[in-house]
């Protein structure tokens, strides 16, 4: 007859003495009779080594920086124009089925992502993630234009390999006549056939930046045929005499000449676009000390009527930036503080044939008020004036 004692195993007595040496061991469930599993985790010595992490490091190969990974194409920064020809490399080259992204002292554009910030060192490691963002959707190259700041940016960091300036540069494209509607140009081929085109590009400056930009994209490898065959789906650069258009019969165009020296420039050429009057609306930072106020006033002579506003004067009085501008074009100009009332006033102005230029911000995004950063585009708020005078097409 079976009883109850036979089924109780013996086992405590051999697991009771390790047990009583080591309390905070877990128990081992593979100890069955004093034989032990095969299972059984090996718990290390604490007087084993340690590994040398100085040693691990040596041996490590160093991280790859996603610039070694891009063509490089490098534009001194040179005013107005090197702008232009920066964005008109970046074009050609996606045009020709290449994947770039664009860096400029105004901000950067990579996979597709516009980012308005300034580059700046103290950002270094998020440029460095938004190239690697880049490199991993298909990006194969990069264009820079080259302030001290980007220059410090990229330095010391070798890129795939360099997309250089040819040595003597073929003329592609040459003027024919300039309008605020568009241009009339002569596209030149490889074997040396002129035939003309009409490109929605206004302004002289725009098409030397055009010429430069299809020498380095044709040096680099692309097509002549190809790229000429794409000039007219070339928009305008961002910010640089870029049209708004909604079939009005007078140009509204956004610029972001912000200095003396470029304001003057700009002026000089919108006077070779139209014989009429051009009516200029412009503000400068909050940073900017009282003799380059007084500069910009000076240069803003060259229009014919003058709105003065705020463009980001962050913590300076407003009222003294605007003070220092008149005084700069002899106590002239009409001073209108809010700027999308001083855009709306000049377009409201406007006549046949005339031109309002919106200098300043161009592309940048925001407004900078005191401490606040808050959303803003020209083009969306002169187009908003242009349909409170019932323009509200999108074509000439």
């Amino acid at each position: 007859m079976l009883t109850a004692e036979t089924l109780i195993p013996t086992a405590p007595e051999a697991v009771a003495p390790e047990a009583e040496t080591d309390p905070c061991r877990p128990r081992q469930l593979g100890h069955v009779s004093g034989r032990t599993s095969r299972n059984r985790r090996s718990i290390p010595s604490r007087n084993a080594p340690l590994p040398d992490t100085l040693a691990l490091r040596a041996k490590t190969p160093p991280r790859e920086h996603p610039l070694q990974r891009l063509d490089l194409c490098r534009i001194e920064r040179q005013g107005r124009v090197s702008a232009a020809t920066a964005a008109f490399v970046h074009a050609l080259l996606g045009l020709s089925g290449r994947r770039p992204a664009l860096l400029t002292p105004e901000g950067g554009l990579m996979a597709g992502r516009l980012f308005p910030q300034r580059p700046s060192m103290s950002e270094a490691p998020e440029w460095e993630r938004l190239l690697a963002t880049h490199v991993r959707s298909g990006g194969d190259c990069l264009i820079v234009e080259e302030d001290p700041e980007i220059r410090e940016l990229l330095s010391g960091i070798p890129p795939r390999s360099a997309l250089d300036w040819p040595a003597s540069p073929k003329p592609w494209v040459r003027a024919q006549a300039l309008h605020w509607r568009g241009s009339r140009v002569q596209a030149i081929s490889h074997d040396g056939v002129a035939r003309t085109a009409h490109l929605p590009l206004v302004g002289d400056s725009n098409l030397k930046a055009l010429d430069r930009a299809l020498s380095l994209v044709i040096h680099a490898g692309c097509c002549p045929t190809r790229s000429l065959a794409t000039l007219p789906l070339l928009d305008p650069p961002t910010g640089l005499l870029e049209p708004v258009h909604a079939g009005q019969p007078y140009g509204v165009f956004v610029d972001r000449a912000a200095s003396a020296a470029d304001l003057a420039e700009l002026l000089a050429e919108a006077r070779t676009l139209s014989g009429r009057r051009i009516l200029l609306v412009t503000g400068i930072r909050g940073n900017s000390s009282p003799e380059e106020r007084r500069a910009m006033g000076a240069a803003a002579a060259a229009a014919d009527e003058v709105v003065f506003t705020s463009d980001n004067p962050r913590h300076s009085p407003l009222q003294t930036l605007l003070n220092d501008l008149r005084e700069g074009l002899g106590g002239g100009g009409i001073v209108e503080p809010d700027r999308r009332a001083a855009i709306t006033r000049a377009i409201r102005g406007a006549k046949s044939d005339d031109l309002v230029i919106i200098a300043g911000k161009g592309g940048r995004p925001v407004q900078e008020v005191g401490s606040a950063v808050m959303p803003w585009d020209d083009r969306l708020h002169a187009r908003e004036a242009l349909a409170g005078r019932g323009w509200v097409g999108d074509a000439l």
